[in-house]
């Protein structure tokens, strides 16, 4: 059980610090295009939503994401659309049309107007870095301008990434339209389109309206003149045509969506997989301990010592120590006995580090022992103590 709470905390442990990580580190500028009134990212359109109240003060603002004929219903008189490309179906188009026409204002910022709804209007837009003249327009500086044409607005210009604000209409009925803003090419970035008793604003740089640009002051003011052209009344602002409906197809992707929620529910797998991994393993039987035989070698040797040493038989006993005394000179210093011999004494006074005379006393010693047919008590003694001292084992 310790061994498995071990386990436990270590793994606990590194989630911890795997979510803690996840939660401080820093994150990645998301580049996304999105025009939401939620996202605080470049491209998202929080900031403008917060000015909204500013533009329009008595009125109410609705964020939706709700079809053009599914906000028909609701008669709109104020409808705001920021997307890249805007193509409606035909069914939306022929809603739209209807809601204009009987008196609505509808603001639409997107890069390309297509489809049914481009045609009704007799308007087309293009990207004018595909134009004839591209060179022309690469050699520009990688800044634009845009500007209102009425100069009683404003006399200056406003300045953008070209690469943000390269779209323009290349053609609109100039019957019912009014062109309202610039870009320093002077194509029309911005246009005024009556239709019945109501009115079509269309603009061709919905980047402008980010959060990217409404950092800055100027830029905020052409954002909030642009707007100011829509009536003061009620909005509403259908993001539909940048992110569809954006509901929770399920619980889980519910889930996903919220913060707080997907990290506690990231936890709970988590702590499902640690539940599974050290509570449902097979459970083994305790295996006993079986001590090991000892080892009695020591105490067999010092049997057969102590008879030999209470028989008072001194004499074999110091040759059996002497035997394993000239043992080990072979085993570890490869030296053979031979009787008498200065240069093998010398051999072995290099070999174990021990003077000369040492090694020469205890030789004597040996010879002297096995010259008697009997020896005493302390000269055995005497024999064990020499061959200690050299230290052979």
């Amino acid at each position: 059980m310790k061994k498995d709470l071990k386990y436990i905390i270590f793994l606990a442990a590194g989630a911890l610090l795997y979510i803690g990580i996840e939660v401080l580190s820093p994150k990645p500028v998301d580049w996304t295009v999105t025009f939401s009134h939620r996202d605080k990212n470049p491209f998202g359109a929080y900031l403008i939503n917060e000015r909204m109240p500013d533009l329009f003060p008595s009125n109410d603002i609705k964020n939706v994401n709700l079809t053009l004929y599914e906000l028909q219903d609701s008669t709109p008189e104020n409808v705001l659309i920021l997307a890249s490309t805007f193509s409606p179906t035909e069914e939306d188009v022929t809603s739209l049309l209807e809601m204009v026409h009987d008196g609505a204002n509808v603001f639409i910022a997107a890069e390309y107007f297509s489809g049914t709804f481009s045609d009704s209007l007799k308007l087309a837009s293009k990207d004018y870095f595909f134009n004839e003249n591209l060179m022309e327009n690469i050699i520009q500086s990688d800044t634009a301008k845009l500007h209102f044409v009425n100069t009683g607005i404003t006399s200056s210009g406003y300045s953008y990434r070209r690469n943000n604000t390269h779209n323009y209409f290349s053609s609109f009925d100039t019957v019912r339209t009014s062109v309202l803003a610039l870009n320093d090419l002077d194509e029309a970035v911005f246009i005024q389109s009556k239709w019945g008793a109501g009115n079509f604003y269309l603009c061709t740089t919905p980047l402008a309206f980010t959060n990217n640009y409404l950092l800055f002051e100027e830029n905020n003011e052409f954002t909030s003149k642009t707007l100011s052209h829509l009536p003061k009344k009620d909005l509403f602002w259908t993001e539909y045509y940048q992110l569809g409906r954006m509901e929770a197809q399920t619980p889980l992707r519910f889930i996903l969506t919220s913060e707080p929620l997907k990290w506690g529910y990231y936890i709970a797998i988590l702590s499902l997989l640690l539940f599974i991994l050290f509570e449902t393993k097979r459970k083994q039987r305790i295996i006993p301990i079986i001590t090991p035989l000892g080892n009695t070698t020591l105490e067999f040797v010092g049997t057969i010592s102590n008879l030999y040493f209470y028989k008072k038989d001194h004499r074999s006993i110091a040759e059996k120590r002497i035997n394993f005394f000239m043992d080990q000179l072979r085993s570890t210093y490869r030296l053979s006995y031979s009787e008498g011999g200065e240069s093998w004494l010398e051999s072995v006074a290099g070999k174990t580090g021990k003077p000369v005379e040492d090694i020469n006393d205890l030789f004597n010693l040996i010879q002297q022992i096995r010259s008697k047919p009997q020896i005493t008590e302390q000269a055995l003694k005497e024999l064990n103590n020499k061959m200690d001292d050299l230290n052979l084992a």
